[in-house]
């Protein structure tokens, strides 16, 4: 059987079985590197699909998907955690959440793509409402110079300032309650999950577009904390409990 990988240089392959358990056992490939042989349906990380081949001496850690030395994993029941992701492993304990194996988590640079898509898709539907109420309200008319500003400027305004609170709230919420995904997610085949790898409900669809406001009003601070968390978290992740991680 041959077996394709991804590489630092992207897709890496054909080798044989022998050769990826080679390169796992080198650390060129990680619990969490994507994988694919004829047969599967889509890529999925190495740990979900051949855990059985990694070399003895090797195990997968629980949460992070990387592979390290069997002594250096700490058991826990049925998990094996490194000593990094130990703290976060033991507060999905204290949680009640069930731990899952294979998790892949998306990285800064791929989530700020999804959100650089989604935004010029939001920019786009805004642009085209902006303009049908601006026609529908006669505001290019709206300023003279002896009154000023019509009536119908302000109402423009005010309008306005719904839809670009609404339109971005509703676009986020549905397509993360239905599809775990917006389409800039969808586009870079990433997905928004609970902790345990369960979909998110509608609710807290809606919590976590409105605790982005947060991450943005301090600085982006709360937006760039997913280069540094071990689970790629940024702060509205860790409000809402979410994960972000590759599909």
């Amino acid at each position: 059987m041959h077996w394709y990988y991804e590489g630092p240089n992207g897709q890496e392959g054909p080798v044989t079985e022998e050769r990826i358990v080679e390169l796992v056992g080198q650390g060129a490939i990680q619990g969490a590197t994507l994988v694919w042989h004829e047969g599967m349906e889509d890529w999925r990380s190495y740990a979900e699909v051949a855990g059985q081949g990694l070399p003895p001496s090797h195990g997968v850690c629980t949460e992070c998907g990387r592979t390290f030395p069997e002594d250096d994993l700490i058991p826990y029941g049925g998990s094996r955690v490194c000593a990094e992701c130990k703290p976060v492993f033991l507060q999905k304990i204290r949680e009640g959440v069930q731990p899952v194996m294979g998790f892949a988590y998306a990285g800064f640079w791929l989530r700020l793509g999804a959100k650089i898509i989604d935004w010029i898709i939001l920019y786009a539907a805004n642009m085209i409402v902006t303009g049908i109420l601006g026609f529908a309200l006669g505001v290019s008319g709206a300023f003279d110079a002896d009154s000023g500003p019509s009536a119908g400027y302000f109402v423009f305004q005010a309008v306005n300032l719904l839809v670009g609170i609404i339109l971005p709230a509703a676009y986020t919420t549905w397509l993360l309650g239905k599809y775990g995904a917006t389409v800039g997610k969808m586009a870079c085949k990433i997905r928004v999950v609970k902790a345990d790898g369960s979909s998110i409900s509608y609710l807290r669809a809606l919590g976590r577009y409105f605790a982005e406001w947060i991450s943005g009003m301090i600085l982006l601070i709360g937006y760039i904390m997913a280069a540094f968390d071990s689970e790629k978290r940024t702060l509205h992740d860790r409000i809402c409990n979410t994960r972000v991680i590759m599909k």
